[in-house]
């Protein structure tokens, strides 16, 4: 992860986060097809199954990636 710009813990070791990422990392995740600048939406788990970053998407442009960071900071907690 290169610039971090937001993460969240969404527990059982679990978190999302919205960041850049070296080029490696995407195509280790086996997402090149995104690209390789901008900001990734992905997801980590400590889960021993795990493969480490799972990338869920990519924000459009840094405004979109500041408005999702915006979105999870005003949205109150469903977690059970």
């Amino acid at each position: 992860m290169d610039g971090i710009l937001a993460s969240t813990d969404l527990g059982n070791g679990c978190s999302i986060h919205i960041a850049t990422l070296a080029r490696n990392t995407v195509a280790g995740a086996g997402c090149d097809h995104l690209g390789f600048d901008g900001y990734f939406v992905f997801e980590t788990s400590d889960a021993p199954a795990s493969k480490g970053i799972t990338i869920l998407g990519k924000a459009s442009s840094f405004e979109a990636a500041l408005r999702l960071i915006d979105l999870w900071t005003t949205r109150p907690s469903i977690a059970a």
